[in-house]
């Protein structure tokens, strides 16, 4: 039995079963296939233990290398910062929900709902915790492959209610990958897949995310995630 599979079953035995038994007699739902990679994660007391989290990554694309930190709370508060090696402007906004968010250098104009979109869409670690808030109206499934992982294909809505898939591996029961439409360019699907998973503070996490959004790659690797830290950050930008 692999590593993986081990720590998965330690976070969240009883989930892993009933997931396991219910792909076996081919009874599971997609709300229940959903249930079981958030068990799979880690036991829904230590889940709901999670008041803030602050997560910094390690990143590239084609331009070059960057980091992005992240701060959010429940409730949909987020703080999101991004410095570029290939430019010297940085990049700050505070998401005060999910409709609701500024830019630090220009808090007078609100972001639009694609810009609030696309930056809580960096919030990886959240989109694993949170499946079943993140993504709502679940609906067909069915089984299918990325490269050699044998997953569950579910159709869901997005927060914009934009069509969407998650990939549910099959045999861990952990979210393998979520393609969902561009908001910017609705013909486009991004990507998104995890790997690399460790344990956090007994929950079961990605430490690696690739992005592909139409052939350009971006890949996150995180180097720190720290759940409700004394260093969380809740920006006030307008009075």
């Amino acid at each position: 039995m692999s590593e993986i599979v081990m720590r998965t079953m330690a976070a969240g035995l009883i989930g892993i079963l009933f997931f396991t038994g219910c792909v076996r007699n081919g009874t599971a739902t997609a709300d229940e296939i959903v249930q079981a990679s958030l068990d799979a994660v880690g036991n829904k007391r230590d889940r709901n233990k999670i008041q803030n989290l602050v997560s910094f990554a390690e990143c590239s694309s084609l331009n070059g290398k960057y980091t992005t930190e992240i701060h959010t709370a429940s409730g949909g508060y987020s703080y999101f910062r991004q410095v570029y090696s290939y430019k010297p402007a940085v990049f700050e906004a505070v998401i005060e929900n999910r409709t609701n968010g500024y830019s630090i250098a220009d808090p007078g104009k609100p972001l639009s709902a694609g810009s609030v979109y696309t930056i809580r869409g960096h919030e990886f670690i959240n989109m694993v915790l949170e499946t079943d808030r993140r993504f709502h109206n679940f609906g067909e499934k069915e089984k299918t492959r990325m490269g050699s992982v044998e997953t569950f294909r579910l159709k869901a809505k997005d927060e914009l209610n934009h069509d969407c898939s998650l990939f549910i591996d099959i045999k861990t029961g952990l979210l393998s990958a979520i393609h969902l439409q561009n908001p910017e360019e609705t013909k486009e699907i991004i990507k998104i897949s995890f790997s690399g998973w460790k344990e956090v503070e007994k929950l079961l996490l990605p430490h690696q995310v690739t992005i592909d959004q139409g052939g350009k790659i971006y890949s996150f690797n995180f180097t720190r995630i720290m759940f409700n830290s004394p260093g969380f950050q809740i920006k006030r930008i307008r009075n």
